[in-house]
């Protein structure tokens, strides 16, 4: 009974926590906020993780690299990993809220608008953010491969519409949890105006897609309209 009252207790709190993050938008974040970045978690540093600053909306005082207690990313929005790339929203004393936007960058679809909000942000590192960017909007995975949306003819079949869509024009990834999965569907599929070299068939959910024969059928019939 005692441990059913403690979980309850943690998942209302839970719920109140993020009601709150949810009223408080992104200027309003950005004007509380001293110090907001784009950061690349590089190695651990026995209690605490080494990150390089890549670009910056705020924070004057801070330098190229930036120490953090691996502690102050037990957040349920994302894990810290070395090696994987991140936008932090902290304050002086790397105290990070837990109702920030604090997340993996590959899930963080405002940085436009940050741009907009901090017209001097500074890029500190430009061939790892050019990098990064790259691999952001060009790079993806289906069936245990890497792909470069650059390096081939591709088709995507969006199974929410039920509709083919440009690459640049598909659902984006939403969390750790609700991350978009691209699937194979066929390879060297030629029409009367196209060849592709591959079609993929995308969903954006936690669950795995079941590729049919008629669901197959259904997305190369789109590729002949």
């Amino acid at each position: 009974m005692r441990k059913v009252l403690i979980f309850l207790l943690i998942f209302c709190a839970s719920i109140t926590i993020k009601a709150q993050c949810e009223s408080v938008t992104l200027q309003q974040e950005f004007e509380m906020t001293q110090n907001i970045a784009i950061v690349h978690a590089k190695e651990i540093q026995g209690d605490s993780i080494l990150v390089e600053v890549v670009k910056k909306w705020k924070g004057d005082s801070i330098g190229k690299f930036v120490k953090f207690e691996i502690k102050e990313f037990n957040l349920e929005t994302f894990r810290l990993d070395t090696g994987k790339t991140y936008i932090l929203f902290w304050f002086n004393g790397l105290s990070i809220d837990r109702c920030s936007r604090s997340s993996d960058f590959r899930y963080a679809h405002f940085e436009y608008e940050l741009d907009l909000l901090g017209s001097k942000y500074k890029v500190e590192n430009v061939l790892l953010y050019d990098s990064i960017q790259y691999r952001k909007q060009n790079i993806f995975q289906a069936g245990g491969q890497t792909f470069d949306i650059k390096q081939g003819k591709y088709a995507f079949y969006d199974i929410r519409t039920g509709s083919l869509k440009s690459f640049k024009d598909l659902p984006k990834d939403l969390s750790f949890r609700n991350k978009r999965k691209f699937y194979i569907i066929d390879k060297n599929v030629e029409t009367a105006k196209h060849k592709y070299d591959v079609v993929f068939a995308l969903i954006v959910d936690q669950k795995e897609l079941n590729i049919t024969k008629g669901l197959k059928k259904k997305v190369l019939v789109t590729l002949y309209k």
